[in-house]
C-alpha cells in the first residue's frame, strides 16, 4: 500500500509541475517573446544613440568620424527620395560612397538626384550634406524636432519607403522635421543593418513632399 501511495502522490506531483491543461498541451513559454522584446529595446536604445552621433557628425562636417559608421562592405547609399532600395530609383540613381571616399572629403560632383521639373542636383558630398540634409532644398534649415524607431513620423502618400520591403532585416531612425503644412515636411532615415553583431550605417533617405 505504501508503495502505491508513493507512486501516486509522485504521478500527482509530475502533473501539477507540468500543468498540463485539459487538452493535454503544455503551456507555451513566454521567455523567447520577452528575450526578443529586450533585446529589440537594446537594439533601439543602441542606434537611436548612434543616429544621435553620426546626426552631429554631419552637422560638425567631421567627415573621417563619420566613415568610421559606414558597413566596410557596403558603403553608405544616399536615396533621394523614400524609396530605398528600389532598383529603379525614384528621382534618379543613388549614390554610394566608401569609407575611404567619405573620410577623405574629396570635392567630387555626384548628381543626388532630380525634382518632379526634372531639375538635376549635382554636387560634392559636403554640399549635398549642407544643403539637403541638414536644409530643405537648400532654402530654410530642418528642425528635426521628432525622432521615431523604424517607422515613420509622417505617413505621406507620396514616394513609398520602401527599406523593409529591399533590406527586410534593417532598422532604421528617423528625424523628421515638420514643415509649415503637412506637406512641406522633410524626413532623414538612418538606416542600419546588423553584420557579425554590429550595426552599420548602410544608408541615408530623404522623405520629402514638395519643394
Amino acid at each position: 500500500m505504501k508503495n502505491i501511495r508513493g507512486f501516486l502522490i509522485l504521478v500527482t506531483s509530475l502533473l501539477m509541475l507540468y500543468g498540463c491543461d485539459e487538452g493535454g498541451k503544455q503551456p507555451v513559454s513566454t521567455t523567447t517573446d520577452t528575450e526578443k522584446m529586450s533585446s529589440e529595446k537594446e537594439t533601439e536604445k543602441k542606434l537611436l544613440a548612434l543616429s544621435e552621433e553620426i546626426f552631429s557628425l554631419l552637422k560638425d562636417s567631421n567627415y573621417e568620424k563619420f566613415a568610421e559608421q559606414v558597413d566596410q562592405e557596403h558603403g553608405v547609399t544616399f536615396a533621394f527620395y523614400a524609396d530605398f532600395g528600389h532598383p529603379d530609383g525614384y528621382g534618379g540613381e543613388y549614390v554610394n560612397l566608401s569609407k575611404k571616399e567619405i573620410s577623405e572629403r574629396n570635392n567630387t560632383k555626384y548628381l543626388w538626384g532630380a525634382d518632379e521639373s526634372g531639375k538635376e542636383f549635382e554636387m560634392s558630398f559636403h554640399e549635398y550634406v549642407q544643403q539637403f540634409l541638414l536644409r530643405k532644398w537648400g532654402m530654410s534649415d530642418a528642425d528635426y524636432s521628432i525622432i521615431t524607431f523604424n517607422e515613420p513620423g509622417e505617413n505621406f502618400a507620396g514616394v513609398i519607403n520602401t527599406i523593409h520591403e529591399f533590406y527586410p532585416n534593417a532598422k532604421y531612425v528617423e528625424y523628421y522635421s515638420p514643415g509649415e503644412t503637412e506637406h512641406l515636411f522633410q524626413s532623414l532615415r538612418f538606416i542600419y543593418q546588423e553584420r557579425d553583431g554590429e550595426w552599420y550605417l548602410i544608408g541615408i533617405a530623404r522623405d520629402v513632399a514638395s519643394v
